[in-house]
């Protein structure tokens, strides 16, 4: 069985340790010439990457305790039978729950995961997933004292944002209705987070009830293997927030589709978090229309590269392709309604 302590006992872990040692170490044997050395953009980088983990890991461990604790104690007879019946009806109450846990993108993703295992209806899970972000009073009152003055941003980006999720959980209910998008269990069991040792009660109800120890575990299994997936995306995300030049974008700021296209691409991009991303939206308000700065918040909040990473870590490829596809077909529909009716 891994544990936390062979994981950091990986030979290219080993090697980042190492490679750090000896910067610092030759670092402090050249009075830092060695770092003064090192271009501007470098730093720039490091900022940004920092600022990303310190930022959203501590919700992403939330995440996965809530994760842990839900697999352990909620019943799966529970969730059937308060979803009885209410297959697309419930998407509506499911895409404002957010009102009672505004968590961010990163948290959301393993806590649907194992609310899906325990029969959460898919499309269910899917509306949460792309709603919460949004759908939060966080997220409300960043952007309402982001664009004050301004409130048509703030009720286009609510509005589109509950309308996109709720198609994006039909389509999925529709095209996956039969199909499970979680990845199987047959490769969970040998290589991620041990389901059948941590569900052993489930499996045999005669057994104990699964104690603090499997829960810890369970924990530090899933912190760790979806960590490696937001790290990575993370590195990316800040490659381009520090060398992509942002006002390439302005060429096309005068064309609705290309304008709300590109801002996409950079909300995509650039990977900022749900309950900051407005203040950076902000600033591109005298530039792009009012669709493209709606799609900028929107999309950025339900699909970037942090939590594609993550949503390849859980679900099934041919999901996670169709999901992107959904999501920026319906908010690009809606950003263009939204200028077309201005």
């Amino acid at each position: 069985m891994d544990t936390p302590f062979k994981r950091i006992s990986h030979p290219m872990t080993l090697i980042f340790f190492v490679a750090l040692f000896l910067l610092v170490f030759f670092s402090e044997k050249t009075s830092g010439i060695l770092l003064k050395q090192l271009p501007a953009q470098f730093y720039t980088f490091n900022t940004i990457f920092l600022s990303m983990l310190i930022e959203s890991l501590p919700f992403l461990l939330i995440g996965v305790i809530v994760s842990a604790l839900i697999q352990a104690y909620l019943k799966q007879e529970w969730i059937q039978h308060f979803f009885s019946g209410r297959r697309l009806i419930a998407m509506i109450p499911a895409a404002f729950t957010g009102i009672l846990f505004p968590i961010c993108e990163c948290a959301i993703i393993p806590v649907i995961r194992s609310l899906i295992k325990k029969g959460l209806p898919q499309h269910i899970g899917v509306v949460m997933i792309a709603a919460i972000p949004v759908l939060n009073p966080v997220v409300f009152l960043s952007t309402f004292y982001a664009f004050q003055g301004n409130s048509l941003i703030l009720y286009t980006r609510m509005s589109v944002a509950l309308l996109s999720s709720l198609f994006i959980g039909a389509m999925t209910y529709y095209w996956f209705g039969r199909q499970s998008i979680v990845k199987g269990n047959a490769e969970n069991n040998a290589r991620v987070i041990r389901w059948k040792t941590f569900y052993q009660q489930e499996q045999h109800p005669h057994h104990e009830q699964a104690g603090p120890h499997h829960i810890l575990l369970h924990i530090s299994n899933e912190f760790f293997d979806t960590a490696k997936y937001f790290i990575f995306g993370a590195l990316i995300a800040s490659s381009f927030q520090t060398f992509f030049n942002q006002q390439l974008l302005t060429s096309v700021a005068a064309n609705p589709a290309l304008g709300t296209v590109s801002m996409m691409g950079l909300a995509y991009l650039l990977s900022v978090c749900s309950t900051s991303d407005a203040f950076l939206a902000a600033s591109f308000s005298g530039t792009f229309p009012p669709g493209a700065l709606t799609a900028f918040l929107v999309f950025g909040a339900m699909l970037d590269i942090k939590n594609t990473m993550m949503l390849l870590s859980s679900f099934k490829l041919r999901f996670v392709a169709a999901f992107f596809l959904f999501t920026f077909g319906s908010v690009f529909v809606c950003s263009l309604v939204i200028d077309y009716l201005r």
